[in-house]
């Protein structure tokens, strides 16, 4: 998730941030296996999924950090194909 802020922050065109990303991606899969990295992808959509327009936050906030959540989701998933 601070990775996911970061980017939110800094943008996902920021070669540190997307470097970062990356490494955490292989960290999970390498480090965890691939059952943990599922589980990881599987919380970061549960969050997508529950965060509450407006009581969480506005929407122009919550489609970012959805946004956001699917890109960090993405980098682990097409680090358990690499």
């Amino acid at each position: 998730l601070r990775v996911v802020s970061t980017a939110m922050l800094e943008g996902t065109e920021n070669g540190e941030v997307e470097q970062t990303m990356l490494d955490v991606a292989n960290a999970v899969v390498q480090e965890g296996g691939i059952e943990y990295a599922d589980g990881v992808v599987a919380s970061l959509a549960y969050l997508r999924d529950r965060i509450g327009v407006p009581r969480d936050m506005r929407l122009p906030a919550a489609m970012q950090l959805r946004a956001h959540l699917n890109w960090a989701a993405g980098k682990i998933l097409n680090a358990q194909d690499a």
